[in-house]
């Protein structure tokens, strides 16, 4: 049997849940069987595909935003032309490309250079990015080019077929995997590290700081919380999107500095997550929370807003508790009830972890995509073939 010869295309690999994704994907599917390469848009992020791909390649294609639409559309253009090379060059099988911006450069280069399969990915809801009309039509017809759309959640893959027009069967969902070697119920020696006592109960967040993520809500849910349990403390770990200093300021203005931990960047979160008492997720719009499954991996019970996919690792009164978004009050008090309850606690956490460890490993999600890239490829082969004998 040949290698099948997979091009993945994205932005980057920087640090994020679908990045993050894709290399646990391209570390671990089966290099006797597939042969993936990968493209992305700059070199920034390069250096960590070393080792995992057969080749790697970059389109040289710089950062847009806040450029007028005519330079936007020449980049565009200008990527789609190096991606149409490269394919040909390479003459993939398939071409799965990740996130709308790969989708749209990716679908027509792959129709150009006669590509047999292009699998789209989306990862999140549409409310957290289509934000103009050029850039949210283009995706829109992008994703009806590809042979099958993948989702990553229910409410993703439910969204595709609803606003995009996409028959049910062309749209798949693989759910995210999570490394259970890696994020798993440990010891709590990060406590002493940060100054929290065995008396404190902390809450965390874990989540890049832009304003998807309403940490805003987080704290002022935070100050509420101290008022009723003073011996709560609270703790912010991410990367900064460019909100860091006024979430600083928030936290001085309410009196809050002594309660508080901010950690720029997440590079190691399995150490800090068993650290923790209770995890939170206050953010506006999520697709399949990797941060959630591996809190929950970790044995942590979460209270989470009801958006996207959260429901779907978050199981009401039996992983964690669930609330409104854009409602700190309603923050505040699920947190509170989880303060009060030691016993809930350690009950929605070991339901979590034992969750996470039956439906959300790595190797299902790899398997799936296996699976998935045998099944498209042998549908094409077939095709082909009767188109031959017509």
């Amino acid at each position: 049997m040949s290698m099948i010869k997979i091009a993945y295309v994205i932005g980057s690999l920087d640090t994020g849940g679908a990045e993050n994704q894709l290399v646990e994907l391209l570390r671990n599917i089966d290099r006797e069987r597939f042969e993936p390469s990968l493209m992305l848009f700059n070199a920034s992020t390069l250096q960590r595909a070393h080792g995992l791909v057969a080749e790697a390649h970059h389109l040289n294609i710089p950062s847009s935003s806040g450029a007028r639409w005519g330079p936007k559309v020449s980049k565009a253009a200008v990527a789609v032309a190096r991606l149409t090379l490269l394919f040909r060059r390479i003459r993939p099988d398939i071409v799965h490309a990740i996130l709308p911006a790969a989708v749209i450069f990716a679908a027509p280069a792959a129709e150009l250079a006669r590509v047999r399969v292009l699998i789209g990915s989306r990862r999140s809801m549409v409310d957290s990015y289509r934000n103009a009309i050029l850039p949210s039509f283009a995706d829109r017809v992008a994703s009806r080019r590809c042979d099958v759309m993948l989702g990553n959640c229910e409410s993703v893959t439910r969204e595709i077929v609803a606003l995009d027009g996409i028959a049910e069967d062309r749209v798949i969902r693989i759910n995210n995997g999570v490394d259970t070697a890696r994020f798993r119920p440990g010891d709590q020696n990060e406590r002493q590290k940060y100054g929290w006592t065995p008396e404190n109960i902390v809450f965390g967040v874990v989540a890049n700081f832009g304003p998807q993520k309403r940490h805003i809500d987080f704290v002022i849910a935070a100050q509420q919380i101290a008022k009723s349990c003073p011996q709560a403390r609270f703790v912010m770990a991410g990367h900064d999107y460019g909100l860091l200093d006024s979430l600083k300021a928030e936290i001085r203005v309410r009196g809050l500095e002594a309660l508080f931990t901010v950690i720029p960047g997440a590079h190691e979160p399995e150490y800090l997550y068993p650290a923790l008492d209770v995890y939170i997720c206050s953010s506006e719009t999520e697709g399949f929370s990797n941060v959630l499954l591996e809190a929950a991996a970790c044995g942590l019970p979460i209270v989470a807003t009801r958006v996207g996919g959260n429901a779907e690792i978050v199981i009401e009164n039996r992983t964690g508790l669930l609330v409104d978004s854009r409602n700190p009050d309603a923050l505040a008090a699920a947190a509170l009830k989880l303060a009060g309850d030691p016993e809930m606690r350690r009950s929605l956490g070991r339901q979590g972890c034992q969750g996470i460890r039956d439906k959300y490993s790595i190797r299902a999600m790899v398997t799936a995509h296996e699976a998935l890239y045998d099944r498209l490829l042998a549908k094409r082969t077939m095709q082909e073939r009767e188109a031959i004998y017509r």
